[in-house]
């Protein structure tokens, strides 16, 4: 199959968060076994920078709104032109404004649309919304939660496939030991995570102002940024804990981060899987996680981690405490993050979406 085919990811992202992360890992994945693949992306993005150091080519399109017309012509003039041995073309889309390009690019062109959906919202109620998602030819969840969403949603069963996120073990293998970024007298709980409504910082805060209350040798720190920076620095201030809790606004170093911290936290109250979880339990992190979305297919609770009640940030805080208090807990978990984190590799992911694209043609 993989000489018949040839895939062009669409990512419209402006920073590398973990989907983007994700659409990079599979690109990479997939030209290592010789699939002919490109991304289609945003010029000088973070995702053009690091497919350009890592030789996976890229293809530039303005992304100017949902439904644009011009970026949809902009993309099938350029299949076109390099997909000079007619090969079966898979448009696949790893965010919801680039799935309406795809949609729209494949009334141009024969192709088929695969669409990637890693959050837990409700699509929305309305003709558009609904319709590039009955357009797809397959539709990939990275959760169950999600895929039961869609299912209740209407959507056929039959063309969502469950594909769950992903981490690059070299990553892992070639770290070398990472420089702490606080004393070493501290215990530190650390988050990454966009400061936007549904990873509800605010919940992280409020937690942390009842954990340091009890226990003044806590060090927080949250990497991201987001519309809610201002407001998030007005509660810590207004708390009075801007010694313990720091912001450290986009950190580009995600797995040095996680390596210099002893605990890390998931406060979202609403979350498709959280691609970051796979991370920190590779780095051997004990995590406390809400129950939001597919958070729980990944983090078992009193296994590898605390699962909380999400918009809950005193029973947060009691979990946050009572790992921060076990120094045996920390080692019991910390031992099957680490194990948990092997079942989660770019091999398998990239096989099963192969998978997933061999369906969508022989659904035709």
């Amino acid at each position: 199959m993989k000489n018949n085919i040839i895939v062009f990811h669409l990512d419209d992202a402006k920073d590398f968060r973990g989907g983007t992360r994700q659409c990079f890992y599979l690109a990479k994945e997939l030209n290592e076994i010789g699939i002919e693949n490109y991304i289609v992306l945003r010029k000088n993005s973070p995702l053009h920078l690091n497919a350009a150091k890592n030789n996976i080519t890229a293809i530039t399109i303005p992304y100017l709104f949902d439904w644009d017309i011009i970026s949809a012509i902009m993309l099938v003039y350029k299949i076109k032109k390099i997909n000079k041995n007619s090969k079966q073309i898979i448009i696949h889309s790893h965010t919801a404004h680039a799935a309406s390009i795809a949609v729209l690019a494949s009334f141009f062109i024969n192709a088929k649309i695969v669409i990637h959906r890693r959050v837990d919202f409700k699509i929305k109620n309305n003709f558009l919304s609904r319709f590039k998602y009955r357009k797809a030819d397959q539709i990939i969840a990275v959760s169950q939660a999600i895929k039961k969403q869609l299912i209740d949603e209407g959507f056929q069963d039959s063309n969502i496939n469950l594909i769950y996120s992903s981490i690059d073990k070299d990553i892992f293998l070639n770290l070398k030991n990472i420089k702490r970024r606080v004393s070493s007298n501290k215990i530190r709980i650390g988050s990454l995570i966009a400061l936007t409504p549904h990873k509800d910082p605010f919940n992280l805060i409020k937690a942390a102002k009842i954990c340091l209350e009890k226990n003044k040798n806590l060090e927080f720190l949250v990497g991201g940024k987001g519309q809610l920076k201002k407001e998030c620095e007005n509660l810590i201030k207004k708390l009075k804990i801007e010694e313990n809790f720091k912001l450290l606004g986009y950190v580009e170093d995600n797995i040095g981060f996680l390596k210099s911290i002893d605990i890390f936290v998931l406060p979202s109250k609403e979350e498709g899987l959280g691609s970051v979880l796979i991370e920190a339990m590779a780095c051997g992190l004990p995590i406390v996680a809400t129950n939001a979305g597919g958070i729980p297919e990944l983090i078992t609770h009193n296994e590898n981690g605390l699962i909380v009640p999400k918009e809950n940030p005193q029973l947060m805080a009691e979990a946050i405490l009572k790992i921060a208090g076990d120094s045996s807990l920390i080692k019991k978990f910390s031992l099957k993050s680490m194990e948990l984190s092997q079942n989660y590799t770019t091999k398998s992911m990239a096989k099963k979406t192969l998978e997933v694209y061999e369906k969508a043609i022989k659904n035709t």
